[in-house]
């Protein structure tokens, strides 16, 4: 017996808020390989904080300080695959996100008792837990979903920039969009946390 993907699409059905990050994560997001991103803030952020503004986001690829040396060996080929696909001054939307729980760590050793995977390197978590070490490491697991159709945005002036969130000039739609992950393989993921989600 066929099983039968179910579609959702995001409240309202159209988007406009789109959250930056590297395009090998977002990969790594659209394949099931991590349900989680893990944040601090940007430079461009009000006071260098990342605020956790919109609970439903598309997913805007980035590739400035991508560097495969951040991400674990087996996994570095998803920061080339998404190098050779980029397309100077276009940004390809392929997928949204739902926060459903937001984890705040600050050590690693915290982070790995969870029992989170991700694709990033030690490396990369060290980075982020000491810039602004006052700061704790948010740790926002998601719920992704692939869009039914990409769609192509022009890169403009305000959406470059060390920031997280874009708003966008395009209403996006989200209908008929496709979970990454069936409920019963979220669920799954969600309960192998080590922690307790509410």
């Amino acid at each position: 017996m066929l099983a039968v993907t179910k579609r959702y699409a995001s409240t309202f059905g159209i988007m406009d808020i789109a959250l930056k990050e590297w395009a090998s994560v977002v990969r790594a997001l659209e394949l099931g390989l991590q349900v989680v991103l893990l944040r601090k803030g940007g430079i461009a952020e009000v006071e260098g904080r990342f605020e956790v503004s919109h609970r439903e986001f598309l997913l805007y690829p980035t590739y400035e300080h991508q560097d495969e040396r951040l991400i674990v060996p087996e996994w570095r080929k998803l920061v080339r695959q998404t190098e050779a696909e980029r397309d100077a001054g276009k940004v390809v939307l392929t997928s949204w996100a739902r926060v459903e729980h937001i984890l705040r760590v600050r050590d690693r050793n915290e982070l790995e008792r969870l029992g989170i995977e991700t694709i990033y390197a030690p490396a990369y978590v060290d980075m982020r837990l000491a810039y602004k070490p006052e700061l704790p490491l948010y740790v926002l697991i998601l719920r992704a979903f692939k869009l039914p159709t990409p769609v192509t945005v022009e890169e403009t002036p305000e959406y470059a920039g060390c920031r997280s969130w874009v708003e966008l000039r395009e209403n996006i739609s989200t209908e008929e969009s496709s979970p990454v992950l069936t409920d019963e393989e979220f669920a799954r993921r969600l309960a192998s946390l080590r922690v307790e989600l509410s």
